[in-house]
């Protein structure tokens, strides 16, 4: 595998098991989770698709948070909503916070101590907020909401 792929046989796997997804939300979420393969985390997301997703539900990015509590939280953006999200032992992939596209009006990487924290804004609630463990991919999410907000589309 490492011959036809090169150094990029990490990120090859991961787009074979997204082309391996049942549904669409699981298809295009395993898509959105390979963008993080250069990330060094782990997370047992297997179910997450199902448990938290319409089974036709288009995401269209992740960004991993920093290690809490042994494992990672997850900021989804898809074409219907945003969703922070982390696994637990008694409750597997909750919706820890959540809001309609319609609701966001912006996103932003602000510092906060040492890396710092991916920030949704919404029009009436309280902001989202992913404590981060790298910064590069969470600007590029925070991006993609910016875009999708501003009426922009997103990127195929």
């Amino acid at each position: 595998m490492q011959e036809q792929h090169g150094e990029s046989v990490e990120g090859a796997m991961a787009q074979a098991w997204a082309a391996s997804g049942r549904t669409h939300a699981e298809r295009t979420y395993r898509a959105a989770m390979a963008r993080n393969s250069g990330q060094r985390f782990s997370v047992s997301d297997v179910i997450l698709p199902e448990r938290l997703l319409h089974p036709e539900e288009t995401v269209l990015d992740v960004a991993v948070g920093g290690l809490s509590a042994d494992t990672f939280p997850l900021l989804l953006v898809t074409d219907r909503r945003v969703i922070l999200t982390i696994d637990q032992p008694w409750r597997r992939w909750p919706a820890k916070r959540e809001a309609p596209l319609a609701e966001v009006v912006g996103a932003e990487v602000v510092p906060f101590f040492l890396l710092g924290r991916l920030r949704v804004r919404l029009r009436q609630d309280k902001d989202i907020k992913l404590k981060l463990g790298a910064q590069e991919r969470p600007k590029e999410v925070a991006a993609l909401i910016n875009r999708l907000v501003s009426g922009g589309t997103a990127p195929r």
